[in-house]
């Protein structure tokens, strides 16, 4: 009998091991099945490594060059090596509810022609994602939002919805992802600002490889009341400076860096509203790096008595006893037409070089429509070449050069150099032709710049309110005779000067298209032209991080004009 029990006794010993076996096995199964809902510390993605990796940046305002500014704070963290590459998976900004079904989930055409591709095409280095997303359409209607704190029904729906679009995000490829909401500012400011409460709700869900990305709204708002008070629904220059700075720290705070002193005049910029002293810290630089016994004369008036905004300012570099005329450039200045000033030349870094430098003043769209200020350019170069002995100036060698609206402007100077009903006030008799033109991303034709502009969403240049709009009088596409009237392309003959062409091809502000139009035109009319695009660089060609690459830009423009406007030709045709 004892040895039964015995027998029995030990039975239920081996089914409790049998069974604990089977626990473990299956707390094994679990723990496997369950790994992406809970990593250990040290499986951690580490950011700022040597390894490389592409951070894909998806969300509204990508158009306002944060991502090309985050770019260049990255590259400078690592001594201006590309480790970290930013790219954008759109040029524009699209909510969450025109990239997914908020209710199945189901990924939308644009995900599956835009996102997915973007995320994909990292040549099998890991993936970090930057969102700055909006929930408009996700309650019904764009309107809707999420009212306050206690509205528990749609700041559940709204986590969900951002729940899908991060689910969908790792399904097709993002190792790691930052989600921070939508920046908009307008009548619907309420309820944009309450979407932080989704976004508590979706962080208390603990999704692996998913972190929080940064409040941009409120630091604006504390640091820059009144840029905030103006911008009223994307970020301007300032915004996405300091966009681009907090994305930063996020990445930093991550890999638990320490995060470098942040000056909000230095990182984030000033405005000239803001910072009266702007223009004459822009002089004071100019000033800085002029050659030696460089003569500087400023606020010349090439229109006697005319608006305020009719002067130039003329650098006359020193010239050896009895050295003949030197050939002038002439900068113009960028801004939209609405803003900008002759006080920041980027030309005035040929004056060591055997030029003499103009730098011009125009009316801006809000004192005239067009057009004005190809009327004040033509004047200046009319004033600058009745003067030319006065200041030993070659006055058969005027070259031209402007960026953005001056590249328009600077355009519009070499094909209208004969049209003479944009030639108005004095000196009519002496002619207003150029002999160079560099054209820095310059817009040409303003009624096809949306057709181009890859956003999903909106329209900028065809609003009422862009800058082409308020140029011409009233919105573009209502004032179609104006803006061929404004295109340089219109004017374009094949006694026009050369040209040279510099776009960005990731420009978000002027499609590179509208640089290509113009080559075309200028190439068929047999215009000497070359068209230069300029790889993974935005509006402005700055390259800052990129050393090697922007001075050559600058050798390209200097080697033109020295082709064209020197007395002797130092390089071959």
């Amino acid at each position: 009998m004892g040895t039964e029990k015995q027998t029995e006794s030990f039975r239920w010993e081996k089914l409790v091991f049998v069974l604990a076996v089977i626990c473990i096995l299956a707390a094994g199964v679990c723990a496997s099945a369950t790994d992406d809902l809970i990593k250990p510390a040290n499986d951690k993605m580490k950011i700022f490594d040597t390894s490389p990796k592409v951070i894909v940046v998806n969300g509204y305002s990508t158009s306002f060059h944060w991502p090309d500014i985050l770019q260049r704070k990255l590259d400078r963290y690592f001594d201006g090596k590309r480790v970290l590459s930013v790219r954008r998976a759109t040029k524009g900004g699209t909510p969450i509810a025109k990239w997914l079904n908020v209710k199945t989930g189901e990924p939308l055409p644009p995900w599956l022609t835009v996102l997915r591709p973007a995320l994909r095409h990292s040549d099998d280095k890991p993936v970090i994602l930057l969102a700055q997303q909006s929930l408009q359409w996700v309650f019904g209607h764009r309107e809707a939002g999420i009212r306050d704190g206690n509205d528990h029904k749609n700041i559940r729906q709204g986590a969900d919805a951002l729940e899908k679009y991060v689910r969908l995000l790792k399904n097709d490829g993002a190792d790691l992802i930052f989600v921070a909401t939508h920046i908009y500012k307008h009548q619907m400011e309420p309820q944009i600002g309450n979407e932080r409460y989704a976004l508590d709700e979706l962080m208390r869900r603990n999704i692996p490889g998913l972190e929080r990305g940064p409040d941009v709204w409120t630091p604006t708002k504390q640091l820059y009341p009144k840029v905030f008070a103006k911008d009223l629904k994307h970020p301007n220059a300032i915004g996405a400076k300091l966009m681009a700075q907090k994305w930063f720290e996020t990445l930093l705070k991550y890999d638990g860096l320490e995060v470098p002193a942040w000056s909000k005049d230095q990182q984030a910029g000033t405005t000239q509203a803001e910072s009266p002293k702007k223009d004459q810290g822009e002089k004071q630089r100019n000033r800085s790096q002029l050659p030696p016994n460089t003569r500087v004369l400023r606020d010349l008036e090439y229109v006697p008595a005319g608006h305020e905004r009719n002067k130039l300012d003329l650098y006359l570099p020193e010239q050896a006893a009895g050295s003949g005329p030197l050939p002038l450039i002439i900068w113009v200045h960028g801004g939209g037409w609405k803003g900008g000033s002759k006080n920041n030349c980027r030309a005035t870094r040929f004056l060591g070089t055997g030029y003499a430098v103009a730098s011009v003043n125009y009316r801006l769209s809000s004192h005239a429509i067009f057009p004005a200020q190809i009327e004040d350019c033509k004047a200046a170069v009319r004033w600058l070449r009745i003067n030319a002995k006065k200041y030993n100036l070659d006055a058969e060698r005027f070259g031209v050069w402007g960026s953005s609206a001056g590249g328009h402007l600077v355009a519009l100077l070499g094909t209208a150099g004969e049209v003479k009903e944009f030639d108005k006030g004095k000196n009519l008799n002496v002619s207003s032709r150029v002999q160079a033109v560099c054209d820095w991303f310059g817009p040409t034709d303003f009624l096809q710049m949306d057709e181009h502009m890859i956003t999903l969403d909106r329209l900028v240049h065809n609003a009422p309110d862009s800058p082409e709009s308020k140029l011409v009088g009233g919105p573009i596409q209502q004032n179609k005779q104006a803006c061929r009237r404004a295109n340089p392309i219109t004017y374009v003959t094949a006694d026009d000067p050369p040209f040279l062409i510099m776009h960005g091809d990731s420009d978000m502000a002027v499609p590179p298209h509208q640089s290509q139009l113009l080559y075309e035109a200028l190439k068929n009319a047999g215009v000497r032209v070359k068209l230069h695009t300029v790889k993974g660089v935005g509006h402005g060609l700055r390259v800052k991080g990129a050393a090697s690459v922007e001075p050559k830009l600058y050798e390209m423009v200097e080697d033109f004009f020295d082709r064209h406007l020197k007395p002797i030709k130092y390089f071959p045709d």
